[in-house]
């Protein structure tokens, strides 16, 4: 019998086990559950999941990649510290990726993707207050930067980016009460309105004002915070 002609279509991505873990894991540390400092031990973690070392030491490994864990051999694995010098670093890259990514992706967002835009841009409209949670699971990143990422279709970006998200996404749910509400959210707006338009410099403007403005401040808010309680270490 001959084989279906089936090149076209996408190979499914086998999902195993560590990625689990990663994911509760980098959830737990992101969230705050597992406090700055938390020791892990890969015994009792493989323990409790009911699962084997070697999967829990590769998920510890690739959190340890995305800067979420610190481990010394054979001393310790541990939650990493807040750091704010490390977080503002994080989204000067951050903000420099996704520049890029909206400047050549725009013009290739797909009608489903502007849909997506003008929803966020809608919900924006109605909130007074930035949803932790939203920052924390990554729906904020998702629905208001990755469509540039992914209409670019450019796997090493997207991979860069996958690697910062998860410092940027816990210092900013940590500390949503210091985000400046009205400038996020119009500038959420603007971005909304451009990328429906497929408007790559209306777009790229929307970025900066929200890179410039709002979180220009809640960076200033940090920084007094900080200098008030230091950063929180192990």
């Amino acid at each position: 019998m001959p084989v279906p002609d089936r090149l076209d279509e996408p190979v499914p991505a086998r999902r195993l086990l560590t990625d689990d873990v990663f994911d509760r894991l980098q959830d737990d540390i992101v969230r705050g559950r597992l406090a700055p400092g938390q020791r892990l031990y890969d015994l009792s973690l493989a323990s409790e999941l009911g699962l084997s070392r070697a999967t829990v030491r590769t998920a510890l490994l690739r959190l340890k990649e995305v800067k979420l864990v610190e481990a010394v051999p054979n001393l310790y694995t541990r939650v990493a510290p807040l750091d704010l010098v490390r977080y503002l670093e994080t989204q000067d890259t951050a903000r420099a990726l996704y520049l890029f990514a909206a400047r050549m992706g725009t013009p290739f967002l797909t009608d489903e993707q502007i849909s997506g835009f003008r929803a966020y841009g809608d919900d924006a409209a109605e909130r007074v207050e930035v949803d932790a949670d939203n920052l924390f699971s990554g729906r904020a990143e998702a629905a208001a930067l990755l469509p540039f990422v992914d209409a670019l279709g450019n796997a090493a970006l997207a991979r860069a980016v996958q690697r910062l998200s998860p410092t940027i996404r816990r210092m900013t749910g940590l500390h949503a009460d210091l985000i400046p509400c009205d400038g996020i959210f119009d500038t959420i707006r603007s971005l909304s309105a451009a990328a429906g338009r497929r408007d790559a410099e209306g777009v790229t403007a929307a970025l900066n004002a929200y890179y410039d403005g709002p979180i220009a401040e809640f960076h200033e808010r940090l920084g007094d915070l900080f200098d008030e309680t230091g950063p929180v270490h192990p």
